[in-house]
């Protein structure tokens, strides 16, 4: 009975004003506006430099590993100049992982990465 009586009351009420139960119509708008809005600000690429050097990685067994690229370390960001640097993830050939323009790449200490020329490795 209780059941019935219940699904009865959910009839009289649509989606919408529960939406609106506990905030007002114009406060629901905001709400939803900035929610859009960030939503939007975390699909966009963070557009990297035209060329990425990795100039050189220390891996520790405790603690973070930290990789210098372009000249600058990742001690206190893992993102550095527009280019995010997986330091967790060097492989056992020590290859990092960055992701430039949304593309994943992976270079080795000395390697250099340029959209017109790709991976060139020390003396190529």
């Amino acid at each position: 009975m209780a059941v019935l009586a219940g699904q009865a009351i959910a009839k009289e009420y649509d989606e919408k004003s529960l939406r609106t139960l506990f905030t007002s119509q114009q406060e629901r708008q905001e709400i939803d506006s900035n929610k859009r809005a960030s939503d939007k600000t975390e699909e966009q690429v963070i557009v990297g430099p035209a060329s990425v050097q990795i100039n050189g990685v220390v891996k520790r067994s405790k603690g973070k590993s930290v990789v210098w690229i372009n000249g600058k370390s990742t001690m206190e960001n893992s993102t550095v100049d527009g280019v995010k640097v997986y330091s967790n993830a060097i492989n056992s050939k020590n290859k990092v992982p960055v992701m430039v323009d949304g593309e994943r790449i992976y270079l080795k200490p000395g390697e250099t990465w340029s959209e017109e020329a790709g991976v060139v490795g020390v003396g190529d």
